[in-house]
């Protein structure tokens, strides 16, 4: 049941982001709450859940918003399986924690999304997509994630507990 209350929620985000968040341009660029939530969630998981999760996310931002297919699914399966798996050596109640996770799987995933926007489309401006991709999506990301943990926290840490 938790499990599926956790994709639940995902695939909800999913709609938030898609209908609502994407329309909300800070400096150019949106920030992403389902990294976010992919990011914290898989810290309280193990592999197998997190990485099912994550890819089954990840589909649904594929079928939804569009763009490469796949990729999104790629990305969110990895973070969620990476991060799962270093659950156990790492500190989860810190805001440090949580904030440089995220900034770290937001650079992965806009690296990935750049790598495939360039390869498939031919895109050729690559310096600004560097510039917010790798700068600027980090570090909204990471903002982000503090002011959701610091609401959520006690709903985040009782994941730990089941």
């Amino acid at each position: 049941m938790k499990r599926f209350l956790l994709c639940l929620i995902g695939i909800l985000l999913v709609t938030v982001e898609s209908s609502i968040t994407n329309y909300i341009d800070i400096y150019g660029v949106s920030f992403s709450l389902v990294l976010v939530y992919c990011t914290i969630i898989s810290l309280y998981l193990d592999e197998l859940e997190a990485g099912i999760i994550g890819a089954i996310i990840g589909l649904t931002k594929d079928i939804t918003v569009g763009g490469v297919f796949g990729v999104n699914a790629l990305i969110l399966f990895a973070v969620c399986y990476g991060i799962s798996t270093l659950r156990e050596k790492i500190y989860k109640e810190s805001y440090i924690t949580i904030g440089t996770l995220v900034l770290i799987t937001s650079i992965f995933d806009s690296m990935v999304n750049i790598t495939a926007t360039t390869l498939v489309y031919n895109s050729y401006g690559i310096l600004t997509m560097v510039l917010k991709g790798i700068v600027i999506i980090p570090i909204i990301n990471s903002i982000l994630s503090l002011i959701i943990y610091k609401l959520f926290k006690k709903n985040i840490l009782k994941l730990k507990e089941e």
